[in-house]
């Protein structure tokens, strides 16, 4: 982003200077930016449109060395800011519009090539070779000349439960997460499995325990890298939570008034825990 706009937010206390930032304030006019960048070549990038609040942008994710497009598009005045802090408030214009800048961007840099016979795909919009209808709002969606078929933008949908047991908690440290953070028992949902079965399963699996009540709360776009967050709460049912051994090495019921270090704010984990703390989700 434009470095005088890092630095107010970097200054900033509190997520309101994020809330009421303008999309176009962090985004770079298109025709600046060389059109050469962008090819199917294994060293060129690819972007994808979306649309947002009646106009189109385009999301491309930068590699780790990307000296040489910062230098073609234009960008030495811009800096890097990681794109979760500028989710805080991910129901806000903003927050909305990071997540689906951040989404088209990790759709474009896993949809250059077609999985079926490996040829390099295009851009479906406006594409005389497309025999499929695409609607209005299909921006992102990529074409294969070769073996004519449309990939459109995915997602990956992941639960994340709430557990509680009398006026407590289940939360867990997973073993990539930072220090002592803690959060919900959460995963991908499988190939043939309903949300509910997913839940259940997953609560089993990490925590060895049976629930019973499950709930749904709310979902959340969350793409890192590409997951849909379908919220539930449940009721401990049966058994003693212990942790895997793998993904999580520790977990422990928590009151309100003793909760460890929290995920962070903007994510729909902490909203649930947050909503818990202050006297949501009362036990049935």
């Amino acid at each position: 982003m434009p470095r005088h706009i890092a630095g107010h937010l970097q200054s900033s206390a509190d997520g309101s200077a994020v809330s009421s930032l303008l999309p176009e304030t962090v985004s770079w006019p298109a025709s600046e930016i060389p059109l050469e960048l962008f090819s199917g070549m294994p060293e060129g990038y690819s972007y994808s449109a979306f649309a947002f609040e009646n106009i189109v942008y385009g999301a491309v994710l930068l590699k780790d060395d990307d000296a040489h497009f910062v230098e073609s598009a234009g960008l030495k005045n811009g800096v890097r800011f990681p794109v979760r802090n500028l989710a805080l408030n991910f129901s806000s214009r903003f927050g909305r519009f990071v997540l689906f800048a951040k989404a088209h961007a990790q759709w474009a840099s896993v949809s250059r090539f077609c999985g079926a016979c490996g040829s390099p795909l295009v851009d479906a919009n406006g594409n005389d070779e497309v025999r499929e209808p695409l609607d209005d709002h299909a921006h992102g969606a990529r074409f294969c000349p070769r073996c004519k078929r449309i990939f459109f933008p995915r997602m990956s949908p992941a639960v994340i439960v709430l557990v509680r047991k009398d006026n407590a908690i289940l939360l867990e440290h997973n073993v990539r997460f930072p220090g002592n953070r803690h959060s919900l028992i959460a995963g991908f949902v499988e190939i043939g499995e309903t949300l509910e079965e997913a839940a259940v399963r997953e609560i089993r699996e990490e925590a060895g325990i049976e629930v019973k009540n499950l709930q749904y709360v709310r979902s959340q776009p969350w793409p890192f890298p590409d997951s849909l967050m379908l919220g539930f709460i449940a009721d401990w049912a049966s058994g003693e939570a212990r942790p895997d051994g793998v993904e999580i090495d520790h977990l422990d019921w928590y009151t309100a008034n003793n909760l460890p270090e929290m995920p962070m704010r903007g994510s729909i984990a902490r909203y649930i825990i947050d909503t818990f703390a202050a006297g949501g989700f009362s036990a049935t």
